[in-house]
């Protein structure tokens, strides 16, 4: 059984009128949670084993996915020690969470591990990017609107304990 953007509107739709700030949800390999704050709702995804593409999708995104660039070689660090924050997830790639915002984080930004660093959407739903480690943005790698593919190279972290 594959997700399709139905179904996510679905699920969207009944968690909207209950009571539930989150919900986690695996099927196909995939992994879903949803969180609800003030500012909406917040997506992670996960694929845990091949990613496929989701019955429902547009031609033209299965177009899109299946034509995009393969990985570019990897671009080498600036500096020794700097983690790798890498997409989740085929989509595209935002630094700000709407147009004209701020971005999430810029150069020299300290984040935890729970930050939001960016968003990928991915057949409209918007998907938030954490961190992963905590420590001070040193380099970001994608461009803003950017089509990502599954473990493309986002950005780099210096780790707060090698900040010292």
């Amino acid at each position: 059984m594959n997700l399709t953007q139905q179904d996510i509107d679905s699920i969207l739709h009944v968690i909207d009128d209950s009571p539930y700030d989150e919900l986690r949800l695996e099927t196909n390999g995939v992994s879903v949670y949803l969180k609800r704050s003030a500012e909406g709702w917040t997506q992670q995804q996960q694929t845990l084993k091949q990613p496929q593409l989701l019955q429902g999708a547009t031609a033209a995104t299965q177009t899109a996915i299946a034509q995009a660039a393969p990985l570019a070689a990897e671009t080498p660090a600036t500096e020794a020690g700097l983690v790798d924050v890498r997409a989740s997830m085929v989509g595209t790639f935002y630094r700000a969470p709407q147009p004209g915002a701020a971005p999430f984080v810029g150069i020299g930004t300290r984040v935890d591990v729970n930050s939001v660093i960016a968003i990928v959407e991915v057949m409209k739903l918007m998907c938030s990017i954490p961190a992963g480690v905590s420590g001070e943005v040193r380099e970001i790698l994608a461009e803003d609107a950017q089509l990502v593919q599954t473990g493309q190279l986002l950005m780099r972290v210096k780790p707060a304990a090698a900040n010292a």
